[in-house]
């Protein structure tokens, strides 16, 4: 299949056909008065109907387990299908395995670790008793365990090629790729129907009926469309550079195929599949259903979350107001007209060259003035206010339409938003914020309109502008401020990690920011613009070097957790030319509607009765327009007394209301879609899969071969996202239970009923036992889609309970063990490898959930971000390991970990020397070796053989037979003999002799 997948891009299009093939598609429909679009479409209707006779497409049958007379092995449905194969092929199944091994067996499938020492005893115990009850008590014990869910979550991230980053040039991080990680550990732990695991990992955002946890407070269903966003992901956008979104849309088509349908929709990207019944137009239908919605950051958090602590912040600040108002009322020395003038001699030098706007402009102008020219002097002051007010009224009316000046809450018709911080972010003018940390009671007055930070600056929000479109008027500009890494961000066709973020700089005044549409091309249909804090950035953090924050640069090692980030908005306009609208000078109009001084006295009187006025407007909440700056001159300027710690009431209201702050976490968010306020598209056709070259568009839809959903016969007034995914998490289709099934045969058995999981088609592998496979997907849909309840049927099966040892016809007539007449002896994933080290060792932390952690690794290299982490992971299980896609951990690679960048149904396993001398060598596994050691001389084993008898039972899930415990004893000795220790205190000698353990080949394999 990967030659399908070859592109010859910059080819010409008209290519020398063989004689036969021009022919076919030229002369002969001509001949029959069919064009060759026409003749092409009839051949596809054929090969389409016979194609779809295929065995996978056609549904499951409902048969009945045969009988079979093996008493034992027909009480279980599974067990009479495989019986029943064995039978007709004169063969029979291995003898049972005993207690110790089936429960070695059992752990590591059930929980990818090995079972405790104390756990084998009392099964073997339990077993002597009643071995049926034992085995289902201890399966019963594993389902529940919540290494359970790491297992099974770790299984389908090979299947959804999860990764922590993006890869290519900078491998930028992946943001909320350990929510998704830990959303399956979840899920699989509280057996969430694995049709509820399809919708919400195609749809989650567009369910009607979310799925919240309360004990983590996290909106579940909103996290499962991070799928998407695993694997590769391009820098730049189609504009730069033709063909990054149509390399994008093909690895989620090529995943979405892969792990629901089994089918490899990828291939058909050029030309319609060669092999199996899928088209073209199947797969850019589909690219039009995955293109529709913006691609782009969701908060998880549950709606609520804070709800709480945020309705005591804003009594709060209504309390610290009322109280501030009233301390304000009383003492007013900061604005005295003698304290004015004070301020103003104090900072000449700083206020001298203020511009018009300025608050202090007027006093600075008026330390000149005196009684003989005071008069002229004021007049010149307000005709040169007067005039350039007039001017700018009169420019800004022409020049740009008002689309919200945000005197009430809400946006304009499709602006899309999301987060607390916007939710709660409206605000009337002149609206407290209080300040979280310092000395200060206040930090500013705000403008009428959203500021996320109003509350607290840990509430996310984001912003999300239609297409441009949607807008009148050639330019959009937004009156923007911002700081702690929020910024705005272009998507082209949903390239969020474009180049070029902006990021607000937090020392700059508000400020217009202009957007237009530009020229689009490459197959770039629109153009997304955002506005987010940091949590709601998709590309935050971006490639190290160009986040810069003003003239502060974000540090290599900075992966943009817990951010206090922060952004407003104050007004939207329309316009037809670049500009920005200038400031009216609204601040001034109560200081000069009254006659001129005739003194200077009169003159700092009158701009002491300006800004007092000012201040008894907002204490009767009746600001004027452009109040706010001379208030926030006040705060700054020292005429408004804003001490944190004083008068007492406002220092107590002031620290409840830091305290409620405190307690709010920092948001939690993932990549995902979002499609409100999108208009659908249909994604244009690539002939021959040249993205230089494209074609008419399809219309969306799904996979033609079902019927149902396919391009052409669906109207969907949305992308069509949701549709697709109630109809594969349906009993209407006949593919993703069946390859769910297959998945779990497989990670149960080591081999699938089919062996190419993700390829059902004719390359792919046909099934061992097909009837099989149809019963329990059948039997899978019925029982609620309980991945729990399948894995429980399989392994309390006599299939599973067989021992590793093939009787000798068995083995010369099914050589691979197909017909399943033993358990296969297979070899353990690299996770598994790593977590029995430290298990085994006492070294394993056992919590769940949490960030990745890094690798260790020989060289670092902080323009990627690929830093060094602790020898041994702190302990931590290797799910939680960062899957780096430039540098993914080193000794899970040498057991072969999958390619990170594409969905892996089945890995690879080998026996190479390389993997022996990571055992040997490798410095983790030493450590583990010596840390086992030191917990070994502390144990209080009386001798070595009582010690060895310990060592096995942990490392193999046995005792050592009387031969290996003497073998090993004397072992123990010869590692000790140079040194004059005690050998039952000789750390060293058992250091050897559990760095030989960790490298016998029982060590490394499950019977």
């Amino acid at each position: 299949m990967d030659g399908e997948r070859q592109r010859d891009r910059g080819r010409a299009r008209r290519r020398r056909l063989p004689a036969f093939v021009w022919l076919a598609c030229c002369v002969l429909p001509a001949a029959r008065g069919e064009t060759p679009e026409e003749a092409a479409a009839a051949k596809w209707k054929a090969e389409l109907a016979e194609r779809s006779r295929w065995w996978s497409l056609q549904p499951p049958k409902n048969v009945e387990p045969p009988e079979v007379s093996d008493g034992v092995w027909n009480a279980e449905p599974v067990d009479r299908f495989v019986r029943a194969k064995l039978s007709e092929a004169g063969l029979s199944p291995a003898a049972p395995a005993g207690p110790e091994t089936l429960l070695r067996r059992l752990s590591f499938v059930l929980t990818g670790l090995p079972p405790k020492p104390e756990r084998t005893v009392a099964f073997r115990e339990s077993w002597e008793r009643d071995p049926d009850t034992a085995l289902a008590g201890a399966v019963d014990e594993l389902l529940a365990s919540p290494h359970f869910g790491e297992r099974f979550a770790r299984h389908w991230m090979d299947v959804v090629r999860y990764t922590d980053t993006y890869g290519y040039e900078w491998d930028n991080p992946a943001k909320g790729s350990w929510e998704y990680r830990d959303y399956l550990i979840r899920a699989f732990n509280g057996d969430v129907g694995f049709d509820r695991l399809i919708r919400e990992q195609l749809a989650g955002d567009l369910l009607p009926d979310p799925r919240i946890d309360s004990e983590q407070g996290t909106n579940e269903s909103l996290i499962g469309p991070m799928f998407y966003h695993m694997g590769e992901h391009r820098h730049g956008n189609s504009l730069m550079f033709n063909g990054i979104h149509q390399e994008m849309i093909d690895n989620k088509i090529d995943a979405f195929s892969k792990a629901f349908l089994a089918m490899t929709v990828a291939c058909a990207r050029c030309h319609d599949h060669k092999l199996d019944a899928i088209s073209q137009r199947d797969y850019y239908a589909l690219a039009g259903i995955f293109m529709t919605p913006r691609w782009t950051s969701r908060i998880i958090d549950a709606p609520g979350k804070h709800a709480a602590e945020i309705g005591e912040l804003k009594r709060l600040r209504g309390e610290i107001r009322d109280t501030l108002a009233a301390a304000w009322t009383s003492n007013r020395a900061g604005l005295q007209p003698g304290a004015l003038r004070r301020w103003a001699a104090s900072n000449r030098e700083a206020i001298a060259k203020l511009p018009i706007e300025a608050v202090a402009h007027p006093l600075a102008a008026w330390l000149a003035a005196d009684d003989a020219n005071a008069d002229a002097r004021w007049n010149r002051l307000a005709e040169a206010w007067k005039t350039e007010r007039a001017r700018r009224k009169a420019e800004n009316a022409a020049k740009f339409t008002v689309l919200t000046d945000f005197a009430e809450p809400g946006f304009p018709e499709n602006w899309v938003v999301e987060g607390a911080g916007i939710e709660q972010g409206w605000v009337p003018e002149a609206t407290l914020l209080v300040a979280l940390d310092g000395d200060a009671a206040v930090e500013a007055f705000l403008d009428r309109g959203y500021h996320t930070r109003a509350l607290s600056s840990k509430l996310p929000g984001a912003i999300r502008l239609p297409a441009r479109a949607r807008f009148s008027g050639k330019f959009v500009s937004l009156r923007l401020a911002g700081g702690e890494w929020a910024g705005r961000l272009e998507v082209p066709q949903n390239a969020f990690q474009n180049e070029g973020p902006v990021f607000f700089d937090p020392a700059s005044p508000p400020g217009w920011a202009t957007f237009s549409g530009g020229d689009l091309k490459n197959g770039v249909t629109r153009v997304l613009t955002e506005i987010a804090t940091a949590s709601l950035h998709p590309n935050f953090p971006p490639r190290t070097g160009v986040a810069r924050m003003g003239k502060t640069a974000l540090p290599d090692d900075d992966f943009g957790h817990d951010k206090r980030s922060w952004f407003s908005l104050t007004g939207v306009i329309s316009h037809e030319s670049p500009g920005a609208p200038s400031d009216e000078l609204d601040a001034f109009a109560g200081l000069y509607r009254l006659p001129a001084p005739k003194s200077a006295d009169e003159g700092w009187e009158r701009l002491s009765d300006w800004l007092t006025d000012v201040l008894d407007r907002w204490i009767a909440r009746e600001p004027d327009p452009g109040d706010v700056p001379a208030l926030n001159w006040m705060l700054r300027a020292g005429g408004l007394a804003n001490d944190a710690a004083s008068p007492p009431e406002v220092a107590v209201l002031v620290s409840r209301y830091r305290e409620t702050e405190a307690r709010i976490g920092f948001p939690r968010s993932a990549n995902g879609m979002d499609e409100r306020g999108i208009e659908p598209l249909n994604y244009r056709l690539n002939v021959r899969g040249n993205v230089d070259e494209d074609g008419p568009e399809v219309p969306r839809g799904f996979l033609e071969v079902f019927g149902k959903l396919s391009a052409g016969t669906s109207d969907f007034s949305t992308s069509g996202r949701l549709e697709l995914a109630n109809f594969l998490g349906g009993r209407g289709n006949p593919q993703t239970a069946r390859v769910f099934v297959n998945r779990v045969w497989q990670w149960v058995f080591g081999r699938g009923l089919v062996d190419t999981p993700s390829d059902f088609g004719k390359l792919g592998g046909r099934p061992s036992h097909p009837e099989l496979l149809d019963w329990l997907a059948i039997r899978f849909m019925e029982e609620g889609w309980s991945t729990k309840e399948l894995i429980r049927r399989l392994v309390l099966s006599r299939t599973f309970r067989q021992s590793g040892e093939a009787v000798a016809p068995a083995a010369e007539r099914d050589p691979d063990n197909r017909l399943l007449h033993c358990y296969a002896t297979r070899r353990l994933e690299a996770e598994a490898v790593r977590d029995s080290l430290l298990a085994v060792s006492g070294r394993l932390d056992p919590r769940l959930f949490g960030r990745p952690i890094d690798p260790p690794r020989a060289v670092e290299d902080s323009k990627k971000r690929l830093f060094s982490g602790p020898l041994d992971g702190n302990g931590r299980r290797s799910i939680y390991l960062k899957m780096s896609i430039m540098d993914p951990p080193k000794f899970l690679v040498g057991f072969n970990l999958p390619d990170l960048k594409l969905p892996t149904g089945r890995r690879d396993v080998t026996n190479v020397p390389g993997q022996a001398l990571i055992l040997l060598n490798d410095p983790m596994v030493n450590a583990l070796a010596e840390g086992w050691a030191g917990r070994l001389v502390d144990d209080g084993a009386a001798t070595p053989e009582e010690r060895i008898d310990a060592m096995f039972l942990a490392a193999f899930g046995r005792e050592a037979s009387a031969v290996e415990r003497k073998r090993w004893a004397k072992a123990a000795a010869e590692f000790g003999r140079e040194e004059s220790v005690d050998l039952m205190g000789n750390r060293s000698a058992w250091a050897a002799v559990a760095h030989a353990l960790f490298n016998a080949k029982e060590f490394l394999y499950v019977r």
